[in-house]
């Protein structure tokens, strides 16, 4: 495994966002170690600065933060995997970062819109797509945490769905780290015309779940209101690892190994974007946990917990869910050797999102609704977070399900 170009322009970007914001000390270009640094002892790392490390064979990046040491993972020889890791760059922990410099590290990743996916990733929704599709049947797309459509569903065979939905199939690309689920779902509601009347299905993944949860919900007064007109009626909704109880790595006392958990995947996937972790793991350490975005994402939150107490239209009847129990030991993922030497995450979980999580409150779904990779009491290897779209079980229950 090694950084793909697209993950080395990941990194690069978020380097010069830090460049730009006068909190880089240093770094090389071109993806190669400070000069004068030699590998890095991981167990030696404790200072001031936020760390940016690569393993130098595998390419994975991982975050040392401020004041933390951090050991060669358990799995390993301590001696030899020591020397394992170059330093990429050291972030000043001091320096506060502003809204705009978060604006600034979304928009690197993808701007905000609707695209049209029958015109290809990335391409933005004409008035001429809205207009055929007002009071019609499409699907909506909606991506999770560090993503974008092209990155959450990339592996995805859209074709068969673009044919059922005779082309009206859109994504929302969203900012998730500079803005709370509740604004991407009023954001998208304000980027249809009032009058779209949409009959709508929903595709999510990850934080897209808390999205959606928000967008549908009945006890947000200024969304209920957005959402009158424009969609008349929600078919299908297909959760997929979603978020939809939270996590409990986006806690204050985890969110740092939320952070490098995120790194890990996205040096490997196209899932979620490596500027986008960095950036977000600067803002922790810049301005605490504090941020209403990062906060919905966590267990029992207020988000959560207000969604959890209010009406919805989402019930038992149009409800999917897609869901993951992730054996990490002896897997691809830890060969990489990446500085998670402790269990994740205590019970069933896909790395990121709990078992159990995926599911609504009180939802007890029958298998014709339920995609489940291992179960409550039995891991697998093969699916884990971000790669559910590359599975052809994953695939063959959106066909059953959906259009």
């Amino acid at each position: 495994m090694r950084l793909t170009p697209n993950k080395q322009a990941e990194l690069h970007r978020a380097l010069q966002d830090a460049m730009d914001d006068h909190a880089l000390l240093a770094a090389m270009p071109d993806l190669q170690p400070l000069a004068g640094t030699p590998p890095l002892p991981v167990t030696l790392i404790e200072d001031e600065a936020l760390h940016v490390v690569r393993h130098k064979d595998s390419g994975c990046v991982q975050l040392v933060f401020p004041g933390e040491s951090v050991s060669a993972p358990a799995a390993l020889s301590p001696a030899p995997a020591a020397w394992n890791w170059i330093v990429q760059a050291s972030l000043r922990a001091g320096e506060r970062m502003t809204q705009a410099m978060i604006n600034k590290i979304e928009a690197h990743n993808k701007p905000e819109q609707l695209l049209a996916l029958n015109r290809g990733h990335g391409m933005p929704a004409m008035p001429e797509d809205l207009a055929a599709a007002r009071g019609r049947k499409v699907l909506l797309l909606v991506h999770g945490v560090f993503s974008s459509i092209e990155g959450g569903f990339g592996d995805l065979d859209l074709q068969p769905l673009l044919e059922r939905y005779q082309g009206r199939v859109f994504g929302y690309d969203h900012w998730t780290i500079a803005k709370t689920p509740q604004q991407n779902a009023l954001n998208l509601l304000q980027r249809l015309p009032a009058d779209a009347g949409w009959e709508v299905d929903i595709l999510c993944h990850s934080r897209g779940g808390l999205l959606v949860r928000s967008l549908l919900t009945e006890g947000m007064a200024d969304i209920a209101r957005a959402r009158a007109g424009r969609i008349a009626k929600v078919g299908k909704v297909m959760f997929v690892a979603a978020a939809n109880q939270g996590s409990p790595l986006a806690s204050p006392d985890d969110i740092k190994q939320f952070l490098n958990v995120a790194a890990m995947l996205a040096s490997f996937s196209g899932g979620m974007a490596l500027d986008l972790v960095i950036g977000l793991a600067r803002m922790v350490v810049s301005l605490g946990f504090g941020r209403p975005s990062v906060q919905a994402l966590a267990t029992g939150s207020a988000l959560i917990a207000q969604l959890d107490r209010s009406g919805s239209l989402l019930n038992a009847g149009n409800s999917y869910y897609a869901r993951a129990n992730y054996a990490y030991g002896d897997s691809l993922l830890e060969r990489s050797g990446a500085l998670l030497s402790h269990a994740l995450l205590e019970g069933a979980n896909d790395l990121v999102i709990p078992y159990g999580n995926v599911l609504l409150p009180q939802a007890t779904p029958d298998a014709s609704r339920l995609l489940n990779f291992g179960s409550a009491e039995h891991k697998q290897n093969e699916v884990w977070h971000t790669e559910f779209f590359q599975h052809p079980a994953t695939r063959e229950f959106l066909l059953n399900n959906l259009g």
